[in-house]
């Protein structure tokens, strides 16, 4: 069963995240009180997941996006591999779309000089919220429909 395990947010962009219990998604928008959530953006959320923040801190090189990568949902207990673009997600009674299904990479990267795939890229989700409602650690996470 999958469930979320940490939210975040930033209140200011460019400054720590700080986890907490509970937030409100809101339609349209993002995380409230987010500073990287945006009306009208594809990538008003961001999911990531507990297996890969694993795998991503033991690459033998770090890649460029690792230490400015801002994640709002960690997640345990399901594949990313499974959320492609229009994927629907409930959690509690919010409503998400898959809107982009991997992280932009950049040529200047050493995982890229290297030839090498970057899990950071491959294991980010972007989502849109399509209905508001309240999510908290330990909520349950549902694939509900694929496009």
């Amino acid at each position: 069963m999958a469930k979320i395990t940490k939210i975040f947010l930033s209140r200011v962009k460019k400054e720590k995240r700080i986890e907490i219990e509970e937030g409100r998604l809101i339609e349209d928008f993002g995380l409230e009180g987010d500073s990287y959530s945006e009306s009208g953006s594809n990538r008003q959320l961001t999911l990531f997941f507990d297996k890969c923040f694993e795998e991503i801190f033991s690459e033998p090189v770090q890649g460029l996006c690792f230490s400015r990568f801002k994640e709002t949902i960690r997640i345990t207990g399901l594949n990313p591999e499974v959320l492609q673009t229009g994927t629907k997600i409930q959690i509690e009674n919010a409503l998400l779309s898959v809107s982009s299904p991997r992280k932009k990479c950049y040529p200047e990267c050493l995982i890229i000089k290297d030839g090498r795939k970057c899990s950071l890229s491959r294991n980010v989700r972007f989502c849109r919220i399509l209905q508001t409602g309240t999510i908290r650690k330990g909520s349950i996470v549902k694939i509900i429909d694929r496009d």
